[in-house]
């Protein structure tokens, strides 16, 4: 008889929060034309990324640097931090993984908002913690004095709060997060998942001027840099919440090449400015396009666009009628069953998705 898994894995009842794009078309048994649903960046990648691959593909016998110090340097510099203030890893879904290792014992509590990022509660819940769901306001915002309020009755050890946020696109500005953060017990440690920040207004992202011990801000290249097969992302932290990662974290997880492709990504700020801008439009563009098919639009600082239809019954026939005509879109499960989340893409993308949902049957 073979070995048996650990009580606690036996006990999960758990998959992948999120089938993938080639999964789904496995199961449809054809391909999409657009691939709305991921938030992918769909509008390339930068000159100086195609550069790296094309003359950078011979390091992928050899191991890469296990300290990515120099991609952690760079991003420190650009920060006002030094290199022991960042830690690296395969993405955000990385980056959840160690830090609920980090901190969770088997029965420690984590609070998050109810419906929201779902890889949050598969990593909380894969180390044995506790999860308390907060439920979003009504208009869609994360009710950040519900959530601040559940982590101080539940002594909780973790908060996680994606500021854009996902499924909604909704964002918290400077004064809201200080508030927050003054007002979280200091045994409570504030994840706050910025994924989609570069797409929000400057002037709406908390700054770096404030050292904040039970903060840790998480980040990526997979959105906005257009890197999301590369897998690389980092959390902004204290150099003793750094340096304990390095005790379990994989340090070969990125590899040479995606390291240095995110490199040249971060060098280049003429290509980023030009995807922000181009995303920006297209919010707009999406904004009219959800008045012309009788829907309104959540407001929006990320790379999509979530689309309100009034009702889980129609949103749910929208979804299932873009799906028909091979473009993925995202169709949130409740309390979100109203909206279908849709990525921003260039101008023929958001043609082509004009012309599908105009011809979709009336509710």
């Amino acid at each position: 008889m073979p070995p048996s898994f650990s009580h606690l894995v036996a006990s999960l009842n758990l998959s992948q929060p999120f089938p993938g794009r080639r999964e789904l078309e496995r199961k449809r048994g054809r391909p999409y034309r657009l691939r709305l649903g991921a938030n992918e960046c769909l509008f390339g990648m930068s000159p100086a990324v195609s550069r790296v691959l094309a003359t950078r593909g011979g390091e992928l016998p050899y191991y890469s640097d296990p300290a990515q110090l120099e991609l952690r340097t760079a991003i420190a510099q650009g920060r006002g931090l030094t290199h022991e203030h960042v830690v690296v890893a395969e993405g955000i879904e990385g980056l959840l993984g160690l830090f609920t290792r980090a901190y969770l014992d088997p029965g420690d509590t984590a609070v998050t908002s109810l419906g929201g990022y779902p890889s949050f509660d598969y990593y909380v819940r894969g180390c044995g913690g506790r999860l308390v769901h907060v439920p979003y306001t009504r208009a869609g915002w994360n009710d950040l004095d519900a959530l601040v309020d559940a982590a101080r009755r539940q002594r909780a050890k973790l908060l996680y709060l994606a500021n854009p946020d996902n499924p909604t696109g909704t964002h918290h500005g400077p004064a809201e997060l200080e508030r927050l953060l003054d007002q979280l017990p200091e045994e409570c440690l504030l994840l706050l998942d910025e994924a989609y920040v570069e797409f929000a207004d400057p002037g709406s992202v908390l700054p770096f001027t404030r050292s904040r011990p039970h903060l840790v801000r998480l980040r990526t290249f997979s959105k906005a840099y257009g890197l999301a097969a590369a897998r690389v992302g980092y959390a902004l932290a204290s150099p003793e919440q750094v340096s304990t990662l390095d005790r379990i974290r994989q340090h070969f997880a990125v590899s040479q090449l995606s390291q240095e492709l995110a490199l040249a990504a971060w060098r280049d700020v003429d290509f980023l400015g030009q995807v922000i801008g181009a995303t920006r439009e297209g919010r707009e563009h999406y904004a009219e396009l959800a008045r012309r098919v009788g829907a309104t639009v959540l407001p929006s600082s990320a790379n999509f666009v979530s689309f309100d239809f009034g009702g889980t019954t129609r949103a749910r026939a929208v979804a299932r009628w873009l799906d028909e005509k091979d473009i993925l879109v995202r169709h949130p499960s409740e309390p979100f069953g109203q909206l279908v989340r849709i990525t921003v893409g260039p101008l023929a993308a958001r043609e082509l998705l004009a012309e599908v949902l105009a011809s979709a049957p009336s509710p």
